[in-house]
């Protein structure tokens, strides 16, 4: 056989047995697997572009998609003629008639004919082992089902409980578990989370298939179990004549079972003793655990379970939504918002879903504001799951005082924070950082925390519960801690550092604008200025100070700061007039007070309002009475200036004297180390130099102002730049990645003007 593609294992590509190297990109493999499962057929360009990066938008995954294709086709060489382009809609990979053997196609042709040796000869590995897309795990997941379904019979043996509902979603968890569990030297796995997320269904699916599972339910049991007890309950489960430790111990020795233990967090000391014994005694023996924490022994495997995705949400209330109102119209939007807010939580979901019967949806939702009155059952369930509420103060219980207390005072944070702010916030001055981090892993452990990067999160309904605990001083803090990150430390640190802080602590310093009183409030506004400009945040800083700025009397020192970045940001949405009103105003309060400094500012985006109006000349005059007065007061640096005055001499195509007075800004930004007037600077010096028909400049400029822009989170620059290079550039793949980073950078801070300018003609040079 010419070409040989192997999918099953770690994936390969041979022609006439000689290995070929794979493509240098992960996606590319995805990409010819996911072809070759539906080979012969057309596949659409979205649904593969979908498939392969679901996260992206869809202008996004199309270039990923074209790039991808472009590195297959060199990968393939000469048998590139198999992926065939059908129009600009579809591709089909045709490997009818050709000298090609695909594993994985063998295989399924094998399953389907029910041919045991030859499905046992092909299947040498999971497939596309290594890879975790979550349509490669339910392909994967599909034949490793199905090969254990031919080749090993279920045992008549399992002692499992059955449920009156179906098993939705969870098909990426369950093929992991399961591939745990089958993993050679993993015998105990821990399934974590916190109640009501669905632990239980999602073990008793994966146990079902084990062959010789037996289940025993702890919550039946009351947290003084003893260990005999516990070895008793155990063998009840295995229906054994002597309820003993030794009976239950000689009954697990021979035969390879898995014992599943439901519920472990509230008798876990115990449990963690019983199951240790056990597989220390019962080689052949595998426990699988599910708790609200971990056993804390050797050789455990944690597994943590997080909410539904989004579909499987929505599936699993559709579902129990017909169950309570057969035949029910769910609006879509509606239905999405709702398991939006309810964060994917089965027992929300269901517990909301049967509410249907009495209400519409939309006042659903608009009730959740008492979610935890609201999500409560009247059917007949499990006792522990009656109520959102009851879940919750079961796990809230089982805290000591100090983790409460940490917990509670956490709560008051929102998104994900570093654990040096959970320190500032919920701990005592002085506190070690072992003993912070000592109460943070507890909670993480007892799924109250989640942990990613570094960073931890609360799902908003355990926010919810834990309000009522916070104390007046835990708020204190966090505006303690605002007053502290936001201001530029400009002697201390770069642009560059004080940007990345904003942006880690972006959501928790709104938080702490909400808490702050009136005066302190104004001074974070202030504060937050730049920073809303520099990182687009356009809608959000106007918002504040349309809500601020009436609350502040004339003569209020503040007032003309803030009056003066409301009308940077109705600057960058184009609103001219709005913003001259207010640097006018601005002006005014400045020249009253002798504030020079920020009058300097003020008259210098006057300039910028009139050159947005088109009046060039204005705008210089008032560039140049700026430069005056900086020169005359020594209020602050030239360079803002001289990039103004720079950009509209460009404007009015006097280009040596637009070089002369960005090129003074360069130097003054280098000399001063000011990152952000340094990338403007650039950035501008390259259109002029683009204009004057020296492409190589303009590249090198932009080149260099690039990385400054990306690190800065400048994005409106930083779309200005990349889409200007794009079009120098000769390589194809480099151009459309530039291209590609304009697109997102304009999204990010909605610039529709740049969007726009990404389908001009390109510049030939």
């Amino acid at each position: 056989m010419s070409l040989t593609l192997r999918f099953l294992g770690s994936p390969q590509i041979q022609r006439t047995g000689v290995a070929l190297p794979l493509p240098r990109t992960r996606k590319a493999v995805s990409l010819l697997a996911l072809l070759a499962l539906n080979a012969g057929r057309s596949v659409d360009r979205k649904f593969l572009a979908d498939t392969l990066w679901p996260e992206s938008e869809s202008t996004v995954g199309a270039t990923n998609l074209r790039q991808a294709l472009a590195i297959l086709r060199r990968t393939l060489g000469p048998d590139a003629d198999l992926l065939i382009a059908e129009g600009y809609q579809a591709l089909r990979l045709e490997l009818s008639g050709s000298d090609v053997f695909c594993d994985v196609l063998a295989l399924d042709s094998a399953l389907q004919s029910g041919d045991t040796e030859a499905a046992k000869a092909l299947y040498t590995g999971p497939f596309l082992e290594g890879f975790t897309d979550d349509w490669i795990l339910a392909e994967r997941e599909k034949r490793a089902a199905a090969i254990t379904a031919l080749l090993s019979p279920p045992s008549t043996a399992t002692k499992l409980p059955a449920f009156l509902t179906p098993f939705l979603g969870r098909s990426v968890e369950k093929t992991k578990l399961r591939e745990l569990l089958q993993r050679e030297g993993v015998r105990l796995v821990s399934v974590l989370g916190m109640g009501g997320l669905g632990k239980t269904r999602l073990a008793l699916e994966v146990a079902a298939e084990s062959g010789e599972a037996v289940f025993v339910d702890l919550s039946l049991l009351p947290a003084t179990t003893t260990a005999p007890r516990l070895w008793q309950a155990i063998a009840e489960a295995l229906e054994l004549a002597t309820l003993t430790e030794t009976a239950v111990s000689e009954a697990l020795q021979a035969s390879p079972t898995l014992l599943l233990l439901d519920n472990a967090e509230h008798m876990i000391e115990t449990a963690a003793r019983v199951v240790q014994a056990l597989l220390s005694r019962c080689p052949k023996a595998k426990a699988l655990v599910t708790s609200r924490e971990p056993l804390q022994l050797p050789g455990e495997v944690l597994f943590r379970l997080q909410p539904l995705q989004s579909d499987e949400a929505v599936a699993l209330f559709v579902q129990r939504a017909g169950l309570a109102q057969p035949g029910i119209d769910l609006p879509e939007d509606a239905l999405r918002s709702l398991c939006q807010k309810l964060e994917g939580l089965p027992l929300a979901l269901e517990l909301a879903a049967a509410r249907l019967r009495v209400m519409q949806i939309e006042e659903l939702e608009a009730r959740l504001t008492d979610r935890f009155r609201l999500l409560r059952s009247d059917q007949r369930r499990v006792n522990r799951h009656q109520t959102l509420q009851a879940t919750l103060d079961g796990s809230w219980e089982q805290l000591s005082p100090a983790e409460k207390r940490a917990l509670a005072a956490l709560s008051t944070l929102v998104g994900s924070w570093p654990r040096a702010l959970a320190q500032e916030i919920a701990f005592a001055p002085n506190t070690e950082e072992l003993e912070v981090l000592d109460v943070l892993t507890r909670l993480v452990d007892k799924s109250w925390l989640r942990v990613s990067s570094g960073s931890y999160s609360l799902l908003e309904t355990l926010r919810e519960f834990l309000t009522p605990h916070q104390l007046p001083e835990d708020r204190t803090r966090l505006v303690a801690f605002a007053q502290t990150a936001l201001p530029w430390k400009r002697r201390q640190e770069s642009q560059v550092a004080w940007l990345e802080r904003l942006t880690l602590h972006r959501d928790n310093l709104r938080v702490a604008l909400h808490y702050a009183p009136f005066e302190i409030a104004l001074t974070l506004a202030r504060e937050l200025g730049d920073a809303f400009v520099i990182q687009g945040r356009t809608a959000e800083g106007i918002a504040l100070y349309e809500t601020l700025v009436p609350q502040v009397s004339s003569d209020h020192p503040q007032r003309a700061s803030l009056l003066y970045f409301w009308a940077l940001l109705e600057q960058a949405r184009n609103d001219a007039p709005k913003a001259g009103a207010l640097l006018q105003e601005s002006r005014q309060l400045c020249e009253q007070q002798g504030d020079m400094r920020l009058l300097i500012r003020v008259l210098g985006n006057l300039g910028i309002n009139a050159r947005l109006q088109q009046d060039y000349l204005g705008a210089r005059a008032l560039y140049l009475e700026t430069l005056q007065l900086l020169k005359s007061t020594q209020q602050g640096s030239l360079s803002a200036t001289l990039i103004r005055l720079g950009v509209i001499e460009h404007d009015l195509g006097n280009l040596d004297a637009a070089r002369n007075s960005l090129s003074q800004a360069i130097t003054a930004n280098r000399q001063h180390v000011n990152e952000i007037g340094l990338a403007i600077a650039l950035s501008k010096l390259g259109f002029v130099e683009r204009d004057a028909k020296n492409a190589e400049r303009a590249q090198a400029l932009w080149q260099e102002a690039l990385p400054l822009c990306r690190n800065l989170g400048y994005r409106h620059e930083q779309g200005n730049v990349a889409l200007a290079l794009s079009r120098l550039l000769t390589d194809p793949d480099e151009a459309t990645a530039l291209r590609t980073e304009a697109r997102d950078a304009f999204t990010a801070i909605g610039d529709t003007e740049g969007l726009a300018r990404l389908n001009l003609p390109v510049v030939s040079w």
